[in-house]
C-alpha cells in the first residue's frame, strides 16, 4: 500500500500513475525480484525519491499494481443473466470472448508467467486477486447459467460454469504461456467459443415437452 502523509503538498497523481505504470511494466519483463527502485524511477523519468514519496517500497508498488488490475478486471464482470434461448448462446458468446480474449493479451500471459510466483509470496493479496478474477469470472458465468433455467438442466450453476469455461480456453493457456503457436490460439477464440458452447447446450438443454 501507498506511504502517508501529514499536512502539506499533495503528492503529484499523475507522477504516482507514471510509477506504478512503469512498475508493473517493468515486473512483467522481469519479475518483482530483478527489478530496483532506481530501475523503476528511470522508466518514469522521476528520481528515486519521488518513488520513495508514493510508495514504501517495491513490494507496496506490487501490490497497488496488482490491485488496480483487478479493478480493471472487475469493470469487465458486468453481466446480465437472461432465460431466452437465443439471447442465452448471445450472452454465453460475448461473455467467452470477452474474457478468452483479455487472457490472451500479452499483458495477462506476462502476468500469470512472470508474477504467479509473486503472488504465492503474497497470500493474502493472491487470494484477493483470485476471488476478483478468476472466481469471479466463473461466478459471473455460473449466475448467467442459473438464470436460464427454463433451457438449461444444471444442478450445480458453479461446476457447470467450470466446465464451460474449460470448453474455451482448451489447451490455449499452455499454447499462450509456453508462445507455441500463440497467434494462433489468439485468432481462434471466437471458434473455440462457439465450439465450446455447441458441447455445452446439447449437454445441458433440457428437453422439450
Amino acid at each position: 500500500m501507498t506511504t502517508t502523509r501529514g499536512p502539506g503538498r499533495p503528492r503529484d497523481q499523475a507522477k504516482g500513475v507514471a510509477i506504478l505504470d512503469a512498475g508493473w511494466a517493468l515486473f512483467l519483463e522481469r519479475g518483482v525480484g530483478a527489478v530496483s527502485i532506481e530501475a523503476i524511477a528511470a522508466r518514469a523519468g522521476v528520481s528515486k525519491m519521488t518513488v520513495y514519496k508514493h510508495f514504501t517500497d517495491k513490494h507496496a508498488l506490487f501490490e497497488e499494481a496488482v490491485l488496480r488490475e483487478m479493478r480493471a478486471i472487475k469493470t469487465m464482470q458486468i453481466v446480465q443473466p437472461t432465460s431466452q434461448a437465443d439471447d442465452l448462446k448471445g450472452a454465453l458468446r460475448a461473455f467467452g470472448i470477452g474474457i478468452m480474449s483479455y487472457l490472451a493479451t500479452g499483458a495477462a500471459v506476462d502476468f500469470y508467467n512472470v508474477l504467479a510466483g509473486e503472488l504465492r509470496r503474497h497470500p493474502d493479496i493472491a487470494r484477493t486477486f483470485y476471488d476478483i478474477g478468476p472466481g469471479r469470472t466463473i461466478s459471473n458465468l455460473a449466475s448467467i447459467l442459473a438464470g436460464a433455467g427454463d433451457r438449461l438442466v444444471i444442478d450445480d450453476p458453479i461446476k457447470a460454469a467450470e466446465a464451460l469455461f474449460g470448453l474455451w480456453q482448451g489447451a490455449s493457456n499452455f499454447q499462450l504461456s509456453l508462445g507455441v503457436d500463440a497467434e494462433g490460439a489468439g485468432q481462434a477464440i471466437a471458434e473455440r467459443v462457439d465450439y465450446g458452447i455447441a458441447i455445452f447446450m446439447r449437454a445441458f438443454s433440457r428437453p422439450a415437452p
